[in-house]
Protein backbone atom coordinates (compact mmCIF):
# COMPACT_ATOMS: atom_id res chain seq x y z
CA UNK A 1 0.00 0.00 0.00
CA UNK A 2 3.12 2.20 0.00
CA UNK A 3 2.28 3.78 3.35
CA UNK A 4 5.87 3.94 4.63
CA UNK A 5 6.63 7.63 5.14
CA UNK A 6 9.97 7.44 6.93
CA UNK A 7 12.30 4.45 6.71
CA UNK A 8 14.48 3.16 9.49
CA UNK A 9 17.81 4.92 9.89
CA UNK A 10 16.62 7.98 11.83
CA UNK A 11 15.15 7.96 15.30
CA UNK A 12 11.98 6.05 14.36
CA UNK A 13 10.35 4.61 11.29
CA UNK A 14 6.95 6.10 10.40
CA UNK A 15 4.09 4.29 8.63
CA UNK A 16 0.89 6.08 7.64
CA UNK A 17 -2.42 4.58 8.69
CA UNK A 18 -3.95 3.83 5.30
CA UNK A 19 -6.26 6.58 4.00
CA UNK A 20 -5.85 8.54 7.24
CA UNK A 21 -4.02 11.73 8.23
CA UNK A 22 -2.37 9.74 11.02
CA UNK A 23 0.70 7.56 11.29
CA UNK A 24 2.38 5.04 13.58
CA UNK A 25 6.00 5.52 14.67
CA UNK A 26 8.12 2.46 15.51
CA UNK A 27 11.46 2.27 17.33
CA UNK A 28 13.62 -0.58 18.69
CA UNK A 29 16.39 -0.11 21.26
CA UNK A 30 18.82 -2.07 23.39
CA UNK A 31 21.98 -1.39 25.41
CA UNK A 32 23.71 -4.50 26.74
CA UNK A 33 26.75 -2.64 28.11
CA UNK A 34 24.60 -0.33 30.24
CA UNK A 35 22.62 -3.30 31.55
CA UNK A 36 25.75 -5.30 32.40
CA UNK A 37 27.17 -2.35 34.35
CA UNK A 38 23.90 -1.65 36.20
CA UNK A 39 20.90 -3.82 35.24
CA UNK A 40 18.25 -1.61 36.85
CA UNK A 41 19.63 1.63 35.43
CA UNK A 42 20.22 -0.05 32.08
CA UNK A 43 16.64 -1.31 31.87
CA UNK A 44 15.35 2.14 32.72
CA UNK A 45 17.62 3.74 30.10
CA UNK A 46 16.39 1.55 27.24
CA UNK A 47 12.77 2.53 27.90
CA UNK A 48 13.74 6.22 28.01
CA UNK A 49 15.80 5.92 24.83
CA UNK A 50 12.80 4.41 23.07
CA UNK A 51 10.56 7.18 24.42
CA UNK A 52 12.96 9.83 23.04
CA UNK A 53 13.18 8.16 19.63
CA UNK A 54 9.40 8.29 19.25
CA UNK A 55 9.21 11.87 20.53
CA UNK A 56 11.90 12.87 18.03
CA UNK A 57 9.67 12.17 15.03
CA UNK A 58 6.76 14.02 16.63
CA UNK A 59 4.91 10.95 17.91
CA UNK A 60 3.10 10.57 21.20
CA UNK A 61 4.56 7.38 22.78
CA UNK A 62 1.86 4.77 23.38
CA UNK A 63 3.27 1.41 24.48
CA UNK A 64 6.16 -1.02 24.31
CA UNK A 65 6.84 -4.69 23.78
CA UNK A 66 9.98 -6.39 25.03
CA UNK A 67 12.29 -9.32 24.43
CA UNK A 68 14.36 -9.99 27.56
CA UNK A 69 17.49 -11.99 26.71
CA UNK A 70 19.53 -13.41 29.59
CA UNK A 71 21.77 -16.30 30.56
CA UNK A 72 21.05 -19.22 32.88
CA UNK A 73 18.48 -18.11 35.52
CA UNK A 74 19.57 -20.95 37.80
CA UNK A 75 22.68 -18.88 38.54
CA UNK A 76 21.94 -16.32 41.28
CA UNK A 77 23.90 -13.54 39.52
CA UNK A 78 21.96 -13.98 36.28
CA UNK A 79 18.60 -14.08 38.05
CA UNK A 80 19.63 -10.98 39.97
CA UNK A 81 20.42 -9.16 36.70
CA UNK A 82 17.04 -10.19 35.31
CA UNK A 83 15.09 -9.01 38.36
CA UNK A 84 16.88 -5.66 38.56
CA UNK A 85 16.45 -5.02 34.84
CA UNK A 86 12.71 -5.73 35.04
CA UNK A 87 12.41 -3.33 37.98
CA UNK A 88 14.16 -0.63 35.92
CA UNK A 89 11.85 -1.17 32.95
CA UNK A 90 8.81 -1.13 35.25
CA UNK A 91 9.85 2.11 36.96
CA UNK A 92 10.40 3.97 33.67
CA UNK A 93 7.22 2.64 32.05
CA UNK A 94 5.04 3.63 34.99
CA UNK A 95 6.49 7.13 35.25
CA UNK A 96 6.29 7.83 31.51
CA UNK A 97 2.83 6.24 31.14
CA UNK A 98 4.38 3.94 28.55
CA UNK A 99 2.89 0.49 29.29
CA UNK A 100 4.22 -2.93 28.35
CA UNK A 101 1.52 -4.62 26.28
CA UNK A 102 3.38 -7.75 25.19
CA UNK A 103 6.77 -9.41 25.32
CA UNK A 104 8.75 -12.55 25.95
CA UNK A 105 11.72 -13.83 27.94
CA UNK A 106 14.64 -15.82 26.55
CA UNK A 107 16.82 -17.59 29.14
CA UNK A 108 19.81 -19.94 28.91
CA UNK A 109 21.61 -17.84 26.30
CA UNK A 110 25.16 -19.00 26.86
CA UNK A 111 28.07 -20.83 25.23
CA UNK A 112 30.33 -23.18 27.22
CA UNK A 113 28.61 -21.95 30.40
CA UNK A 114 29.49 -18.31 29.59
CA UNK A 115 26.38 -16.13 29.55
CA UNK A 116 25.58 -13.30 27.19
CA UNK A 117 25.34 -9.80 28.61
CA UNK A 118 21.85 -9.01 29.94
CA UNK A 119 20.19 -7.78 26.76
CA UNK A 120 16.63 -6.49 27.01
CA UNK A 121 15.30 -5.27 23.68
CA UNK A 122 12.49 -2.72 23.71
CA UNK A 123 10.19 -2.07 20.77
CA UNK A 124 7.96 0.98 21.09
CA UNK A 125 5.11 2.49 19.11
CA UNK A 126 3.69 5.99 19.07
CA UNK A 127 1.01 7.84 17.15
CA UNK A 128 1.20 10.99 15.03
CA UNK A 129 -2.15 12.69 14.64
CA UNK A 130 -1.02 15.06 11.89
CA UNK A 131 1.21 13.95 9.01
CA UNK A 132 2.37 17.56 8.51
CA UNK A 133 4.06 17.48 11.93
CA UNK A 134 6.42 14.56 11.23
CA UNK A 135 10.03 15.31 12.18
CA UNK A 136 13.31 13.80 11.00
CA UNK A 137 17.03 14.28 11.67
CA UNK A 138 17.80 16.22 8.46
CA UNK A 139 18.74 19.86 9.02
CA UNK A 140 16.68 22.05 6.70
CA UNK A 141 18.41 25.33 5.89
CA UNK A 142 21.84 27.00 6.20
CA UNK A 143 21.85 29.72 8.86
CA UNK A 144 19.44 27.99 11.22
CA UNK A 145 20.44 27.23 14.81
CA UNK A 146 20.80 23.84 16.49
CA UNK A 147 20.16 23.83 20.23
CA UNK A 148 20.74 21.22 22.93
CA UNK A 149 17.63 20.57 25.00
CA UNK A 150 18.48 18.94 28.34
CA UNK A 151 21.35 19.15 30.80
CA UNK A 152 24.89 18.09 29.91
CA UNK A 153 27.11 16.84 32.75
CA UNK A 154 29.74 15.04 30.67
CA UNK A 155 29.20 11.40 31.69
CA UNK A 156 31.82 9.31 29.85
CA UNK A 157 31.61 6.00 31.76
CA UNK A 158 30.24 3.24 29.49
CA UNK A 159 30.38 5.66 26.55
CA UNK A 160 30.94 4.69 22.93
CA UNK A 161 33.86 7.16 22.90
CA UNK A 162 35.83 5.27 25.56
CA UNK A 163 34.91 1.86 24.17
CA UNK A 164 35.83 2.60 20.56
CA UNK A 165 38.99 4.64 21.20
CA UNK A 166 40.46 3.07 24.33
CA UNK A 167 38.61 -0.27 24.74
CA UNK A 168 37.45 0.95 28.15
CA UNK A 169 34.07 -0.26 29.38
CA UNK A 170 34.14 0.62 33.07
CA UNK A 171 32.03 2.46 35.60
CA UNK A 172 28.30 3.03 35.90
CA UNK A 173 26.04 4.13 33.04
CA UNK A 174 24.62 7.67 33.14
CA UNK A 175 21.93 8.47 35.67
CA UNK A 176 18.29 8.66 34.58
CA UNK A 177 16.19 11.55 35.87
CA UNK A 178 12.67 10.51 34.95
CA UNK A 179 11.22 13.93 35.78
CA UNK A 180 13.59 15.63 33.32
CA UNK A 181 13.08 12.85 30.79
CA UNK A 182 9.32 13.33 30.77
CA UNK A 183 9.37 17.13 30.92
CA UNK A 184 11.91 17.44 28.10
CA UNK A 185 10.00 15.02 25.90
CA UNK A 186 6.66 16.77 26.41
CA UNK A 187 8.35 20.14 25.77
CA UNK A 188 9.67 18.84 22.43
CA UNK A 189 6.19 17.72 21.39
CA UNK A 190 4.78 21.13 22.35
CA UNK A 191 7.45 22.97 20.32
CA UNK A 192 6.75 20.72 17.32
CA UNK A 193 3.02 21.41 17.59
CA UNK A 194 3.70 25.16 17.70
CA UNK A 195 5.94 24.95 14.59
CA UNK A 196 9.12 26.12 16.32
CA UNK A 197 11.18 23.02 15.50
CA UNK A 198 12.34 22.09 11.99
CA UNK A 199 14.30 18.92 12.79
CA UNK A 200 15.04 16.83 15.89
CA UNK A 201 17.52 14.16 16.91
CA UNK A 202 17.89 12.56 20.32
CA UNK A 203 21.33 12.44 21.93
CA UNK A 204 22.35 8.92 22.90
CA UNK A 205 25.32 6.65 22.09
CA UNK A 206 28.29 8.79 21.07
CA UNK A 207 27.00 12.00 22.61
CA UNK A 208 26.34 15.42 21.10
CA UNK A 209 29.04 15.30 18.44
CA UNK A 210 27.89 12.00 16.96
CA UNK A 211 24.26 13.16 16.89
CA UNK A 212 25.31 16.40 15.17
CA UNK A 213 27.32 14.38 12.64
CA UNK A 214 24.31 12.18 11.87
CA UNK A 215 22.13 15.25 11.30
CA UNK A 216 24.75 16.79 9.04
CA UNK A 217 25.28 13.61 7.02
CA UNK A 218 21.53 13.14 6.56
CA UNK A 219 21.10 16.63 5.10
CA UNK A 220 24.58 17.08 3.56
CA UNK A 221 24.79 20.45 5.34
CA UNK A 222 27.79 21.32 7.50
CA UNK A 223 27.53 22.53 11.09
CA UNK A 224 29.55 25.30 12.74
CA UNK A 225 29.99 24.55 16.44
CA UNK A 226 30.19 27.28 19.07
CA UNK A 227 31.68 26.12 22.36
CA UNK A 228 29.66 27.00 25.48
CA UNK A 229 31.14 29.90 27.46
CA UNK A 230 31.51 27.74 30.56
CA UNK A 231 32.73 24.62 28.81
CA UNK A 232 33.44 21.54 30.87
CA UNK A 233 36.12 19.20 29.53
CA UNK A 234 35.55 19.24 25.73
CA UNK A 235 35.65 15.43 25.46
CA UNK A 236 33.07 15.12 28.24
CA UNK A 237 30.85 17.78 26.67
CA UNK A 238 30.86 16.46 23.11
CA UNK A 239 31.03 12.71 23.77
CA UNK A 240 29.32 12.32 27.16
CA UNK A 241 26.13 10.26 27.12
CA UNK A 242 23.95 12.12 29.62
CA UNK A 243 20.34 11.13 29.17
CA UNK A 244 17.15 13.07 28.41
CA UNK A 245 18.68 15.29 25.70
CA UNK A 246 17.70 16.34 22.19
CA UNK A 247 19.22 18.42 19.39
CA UNK A 248 16.66 20.68 17.73
CA UNK A 249 16.93 22.91 14.68
CA UNK A 250 15.19 26.28 14.87
CA UNK A 251 15.16 29.53 12.92
CA UNK A 252 17.25 32.34 14.46
CA UNK A 253 14.25 34.62 14.95
CA UNK A 254 12.61 31.99 17.18
CA UNK A 255 15.49 31.70 19.64
CA UNK A 256 14.01 34.07 22.23
CA UNK A 257 10.58 32.45 21.92
CA UNK A 258 11.72 29.04 23.11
Amino acid sequence: MCDTIQKSGGDSAVVRIHNKDKAIAISVDSSANYCKADPKLGGKQIVCENWRNLISVGAKPLAITNCLNFGNPEKPKIMGEFIECVYGIKEACEFLDFPVVSGNVSFYNETNTKSIFPTPVIGGIGVLNNLKKIMNIKTKKPGNLIMVIGKTFGHLNQSAFLQENFSICDGPPPEINLINEKNNGLAILKLIKENFILSVHDVSSGGILLSLTEMSMASKLGVKIYKPKKLINPLEYFFGEDQGRYLVEIEKNNLNKI
